[in-house]
């Protein structure tokens, strides 16, 4: 354990394995005042990510940065007990693969999901493509797996999050926080003023017009905050974290619907069921977790280690220190590009000896075990967050080449 120091927060990092960007990364954000007041805790499983330290547990106020919980709200674990049953894994294999994957989505949405609750509905783009991405897998690190307990309990484990919409939601937040730094607050206050004022005057033909010349004649102020660490505040924030919480039960359907599907389609039968999720704000207790789980006193849970080595099924300890939280997996060590660079197709093949997959390609290769922190590493540091039941072994892994 230790301290990073910023002008405005000092973090609490628990990594025994780290990078310094990692590091630096965290220190930046500590400098802003967005952390003023906040409880930043750090997870083991610490890691560079691309806009946003993955790893990131912090308590929030009256300020929200939407780029720390990234593009892909909700993102997270569904597992499933599928008990000590007999597993063609053939037949799932051809079930995996039936779930759309990687951009791909369904050709017709399988069930209905309300986007139009979002506030931010109106600035989505192919609002109906994003239904019909409700029960698909998506790409990356996102997987499905059937994973084996010592007393031979199988269980099904899918990791995937609330695919294009989450980015969009994301996006289009992070967008209004720049705005917001460069007053544009001022802007949409005029806007709304002028709306209502033509309205009641009768002429509502004449608003386009006006907010045309309000737009250009609008002066922005300059901002020393950089973009990626813009924030909401007010009734912005009020709106992201009601479009954040639709997300989040997108992503959770989305798991869900996966899971029905590839049951009907195996004969497989569905017992207890949980999710663990990773990337989102728990707005009862206003925690925001970028790659990290709660872990409340009792809480059950699955932190997924690699491809080969399996996930560790424990329960919470609801450790206040660390934010009710515990990593959300082992990290990498690797970028995905110095994976690609460093690791070969041969050594990720030799290590994935006795798991079924069809998944081991040049294009997966990002993923491989040897990118990620190890299991001892993760075991040895998580004991004041969780306590372990045992961890799971994978019989059969899927992942999207794309």
């Amino acid at each position: 354990m230790f301290e990073i120091v910023g002008k405005k927060c000092t973090a609490i990092c628990y990594a025994t394995v780290y990078e310094d960007d990692a590091i630096e990364q965290v220190r930046r954000m500590c400098d802003y005042d967005f952390t003023e007041g906040s409880k930043v805790r750090i997870m083991p499983d610490v890691h560079y990510g691309k806009g946003c330290t993955i790893g990131t547990t912090m308590t929030i106020t009256d300020k929200v940065v939407p780029n720390i919980v990234g593009v892909d709200i909700g993102c997270g674990m569904y597992t499933v007990n599928l008990g000590s049953v007999s597993i063609d894994l053939n037949m799932f294999d051809k079930a995996a693969h039936y779930i759309p994957s990687g951009r791909n989505v369904w050709d017709g949405r399988k069930e209905k999901f309300d986007l139009t609750e979002l506030k931010c509905f109106r600035d989505l783009k192919d609002s109906r493509k994003l239904e019909r991405s409700l029960g698909t897998l998506g790409g990356g690190n996102h997987f499905i797996e059937i994973d084996q307990s010592s007393d031979g309990t199988y269980y099904l484990v899918i990791h995937s999050g609330s695919r294009n919409l989450g980015k969009q939601v994301a996006e289009y937040y992070q967008k209004l926080a720049i705005g917001l730094q460069h007053g544009k607050a001022t802007l949409l206050q005029d806007r709304e003023e002028i709306i209502q004022k033509y309205k009641s005057e009768g002429r509502a033909s004449e608003i386009a017009e006006a907010i045309k010349e309000l737009n250009r004649s609008f002066q922005y102020k300059k901002s020393d905050i950089p973009d990626d660490l813009c924030w909401l505040y007010g009734s912005y924030l009020d709106d992201y974290l009601h479009d954040v919480e639709i997300c989040q039960r997108f992503a959770r359907r989305n798991r869900e619907k996966m899971a029905e599907i590839l049951l009907e389609k195996t004969g497989l039968t569905a017992g207890e069921a949980f999710h663990t999720i990773h990337n989102y704000i728990d707005t009862d207790e206003m925690i925001l977790r970028k790659g990290a789980i709660a872990a409340h006193a009792g809480e059950k849970v699955l932190i997924p280690i690699n491809m080969r080595d399996g996930s560790v099924l424990a329960t919470g300890k609801g450790n206040p220190e660390w934010n009710y939280s515990a990593p959300h997996g082992a990290g990498r060590v690797m970028s995905r590009k110095e994976a690609k660079n460093m690791l070969t197709l041969e050594e990720y093949k030799e290590t994935m000896k006795g798991i079924y997959t069809t998944s081991i390609n040049r294009k997966t290769l990002d993923e491989a075990p040897m990118a990620y922190k190890s299991l001892e590493a993760i075991i040895d540091s998580i004991n004041e967050s969780v306590n372990i039941i045992e961890v799971l072994k994978p019989v059969y892994n899927f992942k999207a080449s794309e």
